[in-house]
């Protein structure tokens, strides 16, 4: 990149820094060019998957398609050489090209300008429109007017614009401009390149280095800066038996050898319990080891099974990448990494977007599907995706609008040759096929468990422990029906199950809407004062609510002593916590999300071991589910609230009816026949034909949701800042909560702290339904200001509602 520093583009700043005294430094723009091209050409050195994305993206080999992104990221700030933006800084204007010239001050987005300019001179260039858009889109709609400038210095822009694309095609021996099409991860690795390469600007005053000589200085930085980021480390080992090497593979995991080291969907699919985590991070871990990707990203459905699992994969992280940490990324997560991890550079925590970026990262699935959505730099999420092997757990439990935007992730992922691991124990065939579509995969086995593979070409392949000769260990959950006219226990149910737990039994009830939990705690409270009884559901400030999740797991976990007591919860316990119960109780629900939660039922093996005995009032793990007692008058109305949590009522009652043929449950035989039974398109001669009517209904409200969900995924306008906390309820259809700050009377947060500050005010934050949620709007946090005993009640049950309103 021979020129000579009198060229017209040494006549331009790219970044500048305030000192102590009112004045400025400032970086060459070229040299601030150069910074961001070094980051991403070491990073592709050093990838074991980027480069081969790229190369297969452009259909060029690696060598060339190396050349080829370089030559966009180089023009990433080509909107720069104009002299509204160097009017920014008037006095390093002045300092570089004269002060002979003027140029009236306005709005300038180099962005749009960039592509602008570009456009102008060699027509529409996806690629080109990428890189421009790296600070979040480019907006083609605005006006692209001309500076208002003299003609001289509008005249050097023209330029500098045109020797610059000249000098960038020269150095990478390019002869032409590329027009390669859309390349879908160019500007994530664009965006983050420049993150990292602004965060190395020396600040030269003076073009004293020529662009060769610069480039030799500046490159050992960016390699230096990008291992310091977290964003390329070496993997130590891989496989199950680096991983786990004191465990013996069970179940699952011994199918390990024989799967296909190659790119594809992967559906797992294997009882509670039986290691699918482990299986998919060694399976992940071949992957990388075979250049497949970069690192591992995990997708959990709340933010409670995300904190669990970050807990649990830390050290499993640490053996895989040894200089890496862990990142978690959701709503909350700042408040869970401040207290476990240390942020020695905090590149990746300071915000959700970077924490996919990493080696290794937990996240609640919302914030992957910001990746699909209109949301300023979704193409950094996605592109830490891409890069990664993305695993979903619980993949069974959303609804048919996050289904339709986890498909354009799935498509996503395929589309960037990238793989993608699925984990359940009760996924619908119906699903399942939906799920292996967007890699054009197939199903054909009913076996169970079952992991089947569909690779980018979507040849699939299916592997079943039916073909080992290894015997899977099962377990019998007794089952059992408690009628009751309003799905909550009845008095007497309620006697029975305190005299449970007062002879030492952990008593699990879980239901199905924080109403319902909490109006049982607070009646098993009146009965007795001699039982410890806990409540557990998400409608808690969350200091309070992160607090209860910490005493649940330590009062009813793998370790707890074990003292006879109650747990009243929603669905917050039923994924991914490790909780073990000696008895369980459930109002009704579909018979998958009933599976999930036998999975809390004697979960652990305590008959050796450290582990505390379990209580002998049961001799065998029992699943109490509780059900109408009544015939149905009308079917919307017959399971009460519930019917609003799981609106497809007809599994409700397929659900009913397949346990009113058994007196228990034998896992993992149990999984494919029930769930099918359950969920079978087809009506059964014995339902009602209302029943009928009413799935039809649904049916063509989940289609509409489905559609909404990919319009929303397509939308191309402008998009929504991603720190805006409306963003999460794109991913979710119908989230008509809003955030609720909580204050005492006397002004103060519930939680205290500077209500100006983030930290201190989602501390006291509770999200509420927008009809319920009462106080004072703030338009500019986007929440509701809510005074205790005044907008609202709050106390030891959470937010409830005042009978008097």
């Amino acid at each position: 990149m021979l020129m000579n520093i009198s060229s017209p583009v040494f006549s331009y700043w790219g970044k500048a820094q305030k000192c102590s005294d009112g004045h400025h430094k400032f970086h060459l723009l070229v040299y601030h060019c150069l910074d961001v091209v070094a980051v991403a050409d070491v990073w592709l050195k050093h990838s074991n998957i980027l480069l081969n994305q790229f190369s297969q993206h452009v259909n060029q080999p690696p060598e060339k398609a190396r050349k080829i992104v370089l030559f966009f990221v180089l023009l990433h700030d080509f909107g720069k050489f104009d002299c509204r933006f160097q009017g920014f800084i008037e006095s390093i204007r002045i300092q570089l090209q004269g002060d002979e010239f003027e140029v009236e001050p306005e709005r300038y987005s180099h962005g749009s300008f960039g592509y602008h300019y570009f456009r102008q001179l060699y027509g529409n260039n996806e690629a080109m429109k990428a890189v421009a858009g790296h600070h979040g889109c480019c907006d083609l709609l605005m006006n692209f007017d001309e500076p208002d400038a003299d003609e001289e210095l509008i005249e050097l822009d023209i330029q500098a614009r045109q020797v610059w694309i000249k000098c960038c095609l020269d150095w990478l021996g390019l002869e032409n401009i590329p027009n390669v099409g859309e390349i879908p991860m160019l500007a994530g690795l664009c965006s983050v390149s420049d993150w990292i390469g602004s965060s190395i600007t020396p600040f030269y005053t003076e073009p004293t280095l020529t662009l060769d000589e610069y480039y030799v200085q500046i490159k050992p930085e960016a390699e230096k800066a990008l291992l310091a980021t977290g964003m390329i480390n070496e993997l130590e080992g891989s496989g199950f038996e680096f991983l786990f090497p004191s465990y013996e593979p069970r179940g699952i995991q011994t199918l390990l050898p024989t799967m296909p080291i190659t790119a594809g969907l992967t559906i797992v699919e294997s009882d509670t319990g039986s290691g699918k985590t482990e299986f998919a991070l060694s399976y992940a871990s071949e992957l990388i080891a075979q250049n497949l990707a970069d690192g591992v990203v995990f997708g959990l459905p709340t933010q409670a099974t995300a904190n669990g699992l970050y807990d649990r994969i830390g050290e499993a992280a640490e053996k895989l990448f040894p200089d890496s940490i862990v990142t978690l990324a959701h709503g909350k997560s700042r408040y869970v990494t401040e207290q476990l991890v240390p942020d020695e550079n905090g590149f990746l925590y300071r915000s959700n977007k970077r924490a996919f970026l990493g080696s290794m990262s937990v996240a609640t699935v919302d914030q992957i599907l910001m990746g699909v959505l209109g949301i300023k730099h979704q193409f950094i999420r996605s592109f830490g995706t891409r890069k990664s092997v993305l695993i979903l757990d619980e993949i069974h439990s959303f609804d048919a609008y996050m289904y339709a935007l986890i498909e354009q992730v799935l498509k996503g992922q395929h589309q960037a040759f990238a793989s993608v691991i699925l984990l359940s124990a009760t996924l619908p065939t119906v699903l399942k096929e939906k799920l292996l579509a967007p890699y054009a995969g197939c199903s054909k086995s009913d076996d169970y468990p079952l992991i089947t593979h569909s690779g980018l070409d979507g040849i699939t392949t299916e592997f079943s422990l039916a073909e080992k000769t290894e015997k899977v260990v099962s377990k019998t959950i007794h089952s059992q029906l408690w009628q009751s006219s309003n799905l909550m226990p009845e008095p007497g149910q309620q006697e029975e199950l305190l005299e449970w737990a007062r002879q030492g039994a952990m008593v699990g009830i879980i239901c199905n809407t924080v109403n319902d939990a909490q109006m049982l705690y607070h009646e098993l409270c009146v009965k007795s004062n001699d039982v410890d009884i806990d409540l557990f559901h998400a409608r808690y400030v969350f200091g309070d609510r992160s607090k209860i999740e910490k005493q649940v797991l330590a009062t009813y976990g793998k370790e707890a002593l074990r003292t006879g007591r109650i747990l009243v919860a929603t669905q917050v316990v039923e994924q991914s916590l490790d909780l073990d119960f000696d008895l369980l109780v459930s109002q009704i629900a579909p018979i998958e999300f009933l599976m999930q939660r036998m999975g809390r039922l004697w979960r652990h093996d305590r008959e050796s071991g450290d582990l505390a005995p379990r209580s002998n009032i049961f001799n065998k793990p029992t699943f109490i589910t509780i059900v109408p007692s009544i015939e149905a008058s009308d079917w919307q109305i017959h399971y009460r609230d519930t019917g609003f949590v799981y609106s497809n009522i007809r599994t409700l009652y397929r659900t009913h009816h397949y346990l009113n043929k058994v007196d228990f449950l034998t896992f993992p035989d149990c999984y494919r026949d029930a769930i099918e039974f359950v969920h079978r398109h087809d009506s059964y001669d014995f339902e009602p034909k209302q029943l009928t009517q009413i799935y039809e209904t649904y049916m063509a409200q989940q289609e509409g949701s489905h559609y909404a969900a990919k319009m929303y995924s397509t939308l191309d306008s402008k998009p929504l800042n991603d720190v805006d906390p409306r963003c999460a309820l794109l991913t979710r259809e119908g989230e008509m909560s809003a955030t609720v700050v909580v204050f005492k009377q006397n002004g103060e947060l519930w939680y205290g702290g500077d209500y100006s500050e983030q930290h201190d005010r989602e501390n006291s934050s509770v999200a509420l339904n927008k009809k319920h949620a009462k106080g004072v709007k703030d338009e500019e946090f986007h929440c509701i200001r809510s005074v205790v005993d005044k907008d609202i009640i709050y106390n030891e049950l959470g937010v409830v509602l005042d009978p008097k309103k």
